[in-house]
């Protein structure tokens, strides 16, 4: 009859608890592992099943089976969109925990409006979405001279650009020969 070799056995916990002898072999029936011990841990050192160890193959080529990643918590969707910010909660080792949709406000307040106000700004933000009034101080110049255009003199011409402000003017001197009565034609340039 031929001679049997009969292993230490029991579950996790109970193997985690076993301080087995150097070299000593003990088997986990929780998950069928093989565990090596030294004399001194308990426990020993839980040797790779295959499974384990095609997922840690797997890992280092930058995938893994996702039978071995915890539940989030997460409702697996798209999150964000044309009027919707998305917001998510990260733990520590980088897992999204939480996530939900945000609607974007589109109101910009007067408190909001730092600086100078840029054409390019006045353009972005329809009129409908300004509140409170918007002070000199924050429009950004122009190369416009600050000054009354147009006299008995002088006909003022003007460029204005697409946002409405005027973004050059100078005075023209009236043609010598036109009286009281007669008709005058001038143009405003917009677009600039």
């Amino acid at each position: 009859m031929p001679t049997q070799v009969q292993f230490r056995r029991g579950t996790t916990a109970q193997n985690n608890s076993f301080t087995g002898a150097a070299g000593e072999l003990s088997i986990n029936t929780s998950n069928s592992t093989i565990r090596v011990h030294d004399g001194s841990t308990a426990g020993g050192s839980e040797l790779a099943t295959v499974s384990y160890a095609s997922n840690v193959t797997n890992f280092s080529t930058g995938t893994l089976s996702t039978a071995r990643l915890a539940v989030s918590g997460v409702t697996a969707a798209t999150y964000g969109n044309a009027t919707l910010i998305p917001s998510f909660t990260v733990d520590t080792f980088g897992r999204i925990t939480s996530a939900s949709n945000v609607a974007i406000s589109a109101t910009v307040a007067n408190t909001n409006i730092t600086g100078l106000i840029t054409s390019g700004q006045i353009a972005s933000v329809a009129n409908t979405q300004i509140t409170g009034t918007i002070t000199a101080a924050q429009l950004q110049n122009t190369s416009v001279a600050a000054a009354t255009y147009g006299n008995a003199t002088n006909i003022p011409s003007i460029t204005v650009d697409a946002q409405g402000r005027i973004t050059s003017a100078a005075n023209v001197a009236v043609v010598a020969g036109l009286s009281a009565g007669k008709s005058l034609a001038f143009s405003i340039v917009f677009g600039g």
